[in-house]
């Protein structure tokens, strides 16, 4: 008979053991480290899980992680569903855990990195898609040929009130979680911009997690370039529409896409609390 559990943190190196089976391109010590993150975040917003077993009696042969936040502008709540895998001789039941996952009616749940599998199962149960390639940027040649259209500022020199004050305790602690993170002063407006920071080929590579919009990045190009420059990183990736085009930089990887069930802005770059940020995924 197979059941459910939640995930808490006594449960983690088991969790690790299954990530590891089911995502072997990666190490036991990166979802080790991953699923500390995402549990310490989980515990600041008094959640003890951080998802779901399938269980074949004590032995856990399915997972489903959950990354919950609450939207700042909105009030809504928001869970990212991440890293589902279930061993082969269980998958007849893996739509039990997207079931117990989806018990929520009011909450916007969105799946950043499904597996065409995964994005199958996803839309018969509500999901939309948003289809997306990632682009690279060189940010020794944008910070040259890139638009320079308004100032950059740091976090602290924000007026007091200026952003949202939850808004604000998340920028924090983002720059707390390894993210760089900007403000752009915009006509009386101050619009913050969040990167990710992980080594690709060795190489650090800022992937920005979140911005109001593509367009915001692309029109302050030159000045983020130079920013993240300073701080060591040469390389830059974005999220954009599958149909988009984006001057002064290659096409990284097509064919991808994001899942959404329920309100979401899709113009904005929203990736915070994600498991690009905690699980580096």
């Amino acid at each position: 008979m197979l059941k459910l559990r939640s995930i808490d943190e006594g449960c983690l190196e088991a969790a690790a053991k299954l990530l590891r089976e089911g995502f072997p391109s990666r190490s036991l010590a990166f979802w080790q480290r991953g699923l500390r993150r995402l549990a310490d975040h989980n515990r600041t917003l008094g959640e003890p899980s951080v998802g779901t077993f399938l269980m074949a009696g004590e032995k856990p042969v399915g997972i489903l992680l959950a990354i919950p936040r609450q939207d700042t502008v909105t009030g809504r709540r928001i869970v990212n569903l991440s890293s589902w895998y279930v061993e082969e001789a269980h998958r007849w039941s893996a739509a039990r855990l997207m079931i117990a996952a989806l018990r929520d009616e009011d909450t916007v749940y969105t799946d950043l990195t499904p597996t065409q599998a995964a994005a199958e199962v996803n839309a018969r149960f509500g999901f939309r898609t948003f289809d997306t390639k990632v682009h690279l940027l060189v940010l020794p040649w944008t910070a040259i040929v890139g638009r320079r259209r308004n100032r950059l500022m740091a976090l602290e020199a924000v007026p007091h009130g200026a952003i949202h004050e939850e808004l604000m305790r998340d920028l924090a602690k983002h720059r707390e979680l390894g993210c760089i993170v900007t403000i752009v002063a915009a006509a009386g407006r101050y619009c913050p911009v969040v990167f990710d920071i992980k080594p690709r080929k060795h190489i650090p590579t800022a992937r920005v997690v979140f911005a109001e919009s593509t367009d915001l990045v692309m029109d302050n190009l030159a000045g983020l370039s130079r920013m993240l420059m300073l701080r060591g990183v040469p390389f830059m990736t974005l999220q954009v529409d599958e149909g988009a085009s984006l001057p002064h930089s290659v096409l990284l990887r097509n064919g991808m896409c994001y899942q959404v069930r329920g309100e979401w802005d899709a113009r904005k770059i929203d990736e915070l609390y994600s498991e690009r940020v905690l699980l580096k995924v």
